[in-house]
């Protein structure tokens, strides 16, 4: 029987295509304090710059991470994400800051809007070594099954170590679109006692991954992925994101737990 403690992730910031989700700025550390308050217990942050584009200076994702660390303890996710013209060094840029405890570690390359987001297995493993000499717990995303090959290949080669926690990730334009049985696939593939969250691109609302619950998964909310509520209305901020989350999660018979609580769950050090 599954677990009925549920974690939810907040990603606040929209992505490249920020307009379309949520034009003008964003109170980021703001918002993220009010996220926890309500019930969040992760934030997935990028290190960006006064308008909010992709940056690879650390110090501005820095005062935003000292800012909240100062008012909340919420864990702190850093990111890999980055544009082309990037560096591997450059993409790591977050998990320079002492307070981030865990890290994305994409695990393959996929079509993504106009382009592709490209992540050589050479690259995941230079990533793989600069989160563990860091000392910060990898999430890896899933775009596509054969991401889970990649996975156990950095096992075999010695790069990764419990906990493993990944994020099966849907409906990024011309990527793999959400259905209820690649979700199914992808659970099936997952390694005894892992920790596994889901987020879909343009959901309609947090009820878009009911099923997610219903698999004893946890979510991830935030502007970086939808603007919408469960009911269709467009969120007015990230707070009432997380609230549709908690509601939906009510309904699946899942209770959701704050911070002090996910770092058991996940096997981080207390904060």
């Amino acid at each position: 029987m599954k677990n009925n403690e549920i974690m939810i992730v907040v990603a606040p910031v929209p992505g490249e295509k920020q307009d379309e989700k949520h034009p003008g700025p964003i109170d980021v550390a703001g918002e993220v304090i009010r996220c926890e308050a309500v019930g969040a217990a992760i934030v997935h942050l990028h290190a960006r710059d006064e308008n909010l584009l992709q940056s690879v200076d650390p110090t501005l994702f820095a005062r935003h991470v000292r800012e909240i660390r100062e008012a909340c303890p919420i864990i702190i996710e850093g990111s890999t994400g980055g544009a082309p013209e990037h560096t591997l060094d450059q993409r790591c840029a977050t998990f320079t800051v002492p307070e981030v405890e865990m890290g994305s570690l994409n695990l393959g390359s996929v079509n993504m809007f106009d382009g592709v987001y490209q992540n050589r297995y050479e690259d995941i493993r230079f990533y793989a070594r600069k989160l563990r000499d860091a000392r910060i717990a990898p999430t890896m995303p899933v775009f596509d099954l054969s991401h889970m090959t990649n996975y156990r290949r950095l096992v075999d080669d010695g790069e990764l170590r419990p906990p493993y926690v990944f994020e099966f990730v849907f409906d990024v334009p011309y990527a793999l679109p959400y259905s209820d049985r690649y979700l199914e696939l992808f659970v099936d593939h997952l390694p005894p006692d892992a920790i596994w969250f889901c987020v879909r691109h343009h959901q309609k609302g947090t009820a878009d991954l009911r099923k997610v619950m219903d698999l004893g998964g946890h979510v991830r909310v935030g502007y970086e992925d939808s603007p919408f509520l469960s009911n269709g209305r467009r969120a007015r901020n990230n707070i009432e994101l997380v609230e549709d989350a908690l509601e939906q999660a009510a309904t699946a018979g899942r209770k959701a737990v704050r911070a002090a609580r996910a770092r058991e769950i996940i096997g981080l050090r207390p904060l």
